[in-house]
């Protein structure tokens, strides 16, 4: 008797188990989303490389210092390139310098630089770090990297970049933070937001898995739950969402017209005080990814991750093992303290998920915690099959 029971408890929540590990992917259902930071940051304007398609690679750095030069006089802020510009311009060496000259006129412009594991030959930076508490050896490292050229890194904050896809090879999730030198530095999509968003990172934190934005006088800003690789999700939830972009020509072309007086191409106006992201959209510099919706460019997937942090960080935070194994075996002692009564199982294993779900929920508004929706199936199905197990155990002699 007390042998069939244990098997039961014990292949029911196995079971429980297997349909939530199945569900993962539904982790967000019926969740809510974590409070939208206390300033909202301007949705970024990208200015696309794409019309300098059928020229020889590299492209002329002429074309990028023509393109900021332009937008100058309209302050966008900030201003990041996602551009690989790790080697110097074999053409004419002279526009690295007018280029880094153009930088110069922005407010510390956010440079890219490719994050590789120490093992690499790369080049070693010293990068910022952000105070934090808890373990981090679960981060993404970053202890080398392909840099920017050292003439635009003088005008420039140069900050880690490394997107990692899933096992499925579907890209879901972008970085936030680095592992660098056993401490935390930011990524560069997270220092082009905290710039926006007027946060300090010297004054923030990661704390566990929580990073804490801040302004210079510690006033909370916003509050990001992070995986554990210290990234966040990219909404694809909105298959028609698409990036304001511009081409780099149509910009400079622009910016002259407005000087003549004659109709823009582009309004120029509508980047003033927006962050501009000068960045790819070809394949020889912004590789194209799988996303759910189908290829997409990587920038369009900044743009989207970026969209998810103004409406409020979506829970990413897994649950700790001990609790989703404490989860399920309550249900299993539930479901056979239930005996035969299949109605009354039936009422317990809802009521069950019910609660289950709705402390799910509590912890993904407060916490940022997922996975409640497939816990709560997990535990209605524990639930159900642990008497249902146990008595065919017994009936057909099973010891």
């Amino acid at each position: 008797m007390i042998v069939s029971r244990i098997l039961a408890l014990l292949a029911a929540i196995a079971l429980g188990l297997l349909a939530a590990v199945t569900l993962v992917p539904y982790s967000q259902t019926f969740l809510p989303r974590l409070a939208a930071p206390g300033k909202i940051a301007p949705t970024p304007i990208l200015i696309s490389i794409e019309d300098l398609a059928g020229e020889s690679w590299p492209w002329p750095r002429m074309d990028l210092t023509l393109a900021l030069r332009a937008m100058s006089p309209y302050r966008p802020e900030p201003v990041g390139l996602l551009l690989p510009l790790d080697a110097p311009d074999t053409f004419e060496p002279a526009q690295d310098d007018q280029l880094a000259r153009a930088l110069a006129a922005y407010f510390a412009p956010a440079l890219s630089a490719t994050a590789f594991p120490a093992s690499s030959s790369a080049e070693t930076l010293s990068l910022p770090k952000i105070p934090h508490t808890g373990s981090i050896e679960s981060l993404r490292p970053a202890d080398s990297f392909f840099a920017p050229e050292s003439s635009l890194r003088r005008t420039g904050q140069t900050a880690a970049w490394k997107v990692t896809p899933e096992a499925d090879g579907l890209l879901c999730r972008l970085p936030l933070v680095f592992r660098h030198e056993n401490a935390v530095t930011a990524s560069w999509l997270l220092h082009l937001y905290a710039q926006a968003l007027g946060a300090d990172l010297s004054h923030s934190s990661l704390q566990g898995r929580r990073l804490i934005l801040r302004d210079n006088k510690d006033f909370e800003l916003q509050s990001i739950p992070l995986d554990l690789r210290g990234s966040i999700l990219i909404d694809w939830s909105r298959p028609d969402q698409l990036p304001e972009k511009m081409e780099i020509r149509g910009v400079v072309l622009a910016a002259e017209q407005e000087r003549i007086g004659v109709r823009p191409y582009y309004d120029l106006k509508a980047i003033s005080k927006r962050p501009a992201i000068l960045a790819g959209g070809l394949a020889e510099v912004d590789p194209i990814i799988d996303s759910p919706i189908g290829p997409r460019s990587l920038a369009e997937a900044v743009v989207r991750a970026w969209t998810g942090l103004v409406r409020g960080s979506a829970p990413i935070l897994h649950p700790p093992s001990g609790v989703i194994l404490s989860i399920l075996t309550l249900a299993g002692v539930l479901g056979l303290s239930s005996g035969n009564r299949g109605r009354v199982c039936l009422i317990e294993s809802l009521a069950f998920g019910g609660l289950v779900m709705g402390l799910g929920w509590i912890a993904a508004k407060t916490e940022g915690y997922a996975g409640a929706f497939p816990l709560a199936v997990g535990a209605v199905i524990t639930t159900l099959l642990a008497p249902r197990l146990r008595h065919w155990m017994e009936s057909s002699h099973v010891r």
